[in-house]
């Protein structure tokens, strides 16, 4: 069951679920394999200059349950993140987490065709897990650091689903939400930063679209 009011004061997660919802309804109703075949993460297409895959690998899904999947995911852990930091860190971390992601499958996956948010959406589930564990809760306790764990364990014994873009993400998130959280004072989520910490969050989400893209550049030569 919905709760009642869950995306309320969390516009940045509402409109990530309606783009992720539209990009997949689009899926089904262009021909097969349109969006996918020029807007998958794939190292040799990034070399040829087409950079922004870099981004729209992570609103396209394989099938419904895997955009159902993340959906959810998003839905459950966003609001409560994006209402504790303020919509504007919020979308720096998830933005820093889907770059990171990228970035992570250039360097160790460069041949890979790759697509879905789960590389952010991890982020996003490591972030709130290093939030709760500065309010001092254990670590292993918290559901959020459950939901990484699993899901970096399901690449090792599934196929078909990228180790290196779970890892970015999370390893992504949860920097970035230290990041935000080593200037702050007392708040009952992550503590609203400085300006000068949103801008350095903003500095390093450029970073790493630079990099992922120089890499897509210079891995496969």
């Amino acid at each position: 069951m919905i709760a009642k009011g869950q995306l309320e004061r969390a516009p940045v997660t509402t409109g990530l679920l309606v783009v992720i919802a539209l990009c997949f309804l689009a899926q089904q109703m262009l021909r097969a394999g349109l969006l996918e075949q020029h807007g998958l993460l794939y190292g040799p297409a990034v070399s040829r200059g087409e950079w922004w895959r870099l981004l729209s690998w992570g609103f396209l899904h394989a099938d419904w349950m895997h955009a159902g999947f993340n959906g959810f995911l998003l839905f459950a852990l966003g609001p409560q993140l994006e209402r504790g930091l303020g919509s504007t860190r919020f979308a720096i971390l998830y933005f820093g987490s889907l770059f990171g992601g990228a970035l992570a499958v250039m360097l160790f996956d460069w041949p890979q065709a790759t697509l879905g948010a789960s590389g952010a959406v991890l982020g996003i589930a490591a972030a709130l897990a290093i939030s709760l564990w500065l309010r001092g809760a254990d670590l292993r306790q918290t559901p959020a650091f459950g939901l990484v764990v699993i899901n970096l364990v399901l690449p090792l014994i599934l196929p078909g689903i990228s180790f290196w873009g779970h890892l970015g993400g999370a390893l992504t998130g949860a920097g970035l939400a230290w990041l935000i959280a080593s200037s702050a004072r007392q708040s009952p989520m992550l503590p609203r930063a400085p300006a000068a910490t949103v801008a350095l969050g903003a500095g390093v989400v450029v970073t790493l679209a630079a990099l992922a893209a120089l890499a897509g550049q210079m891995v496969g030569r």
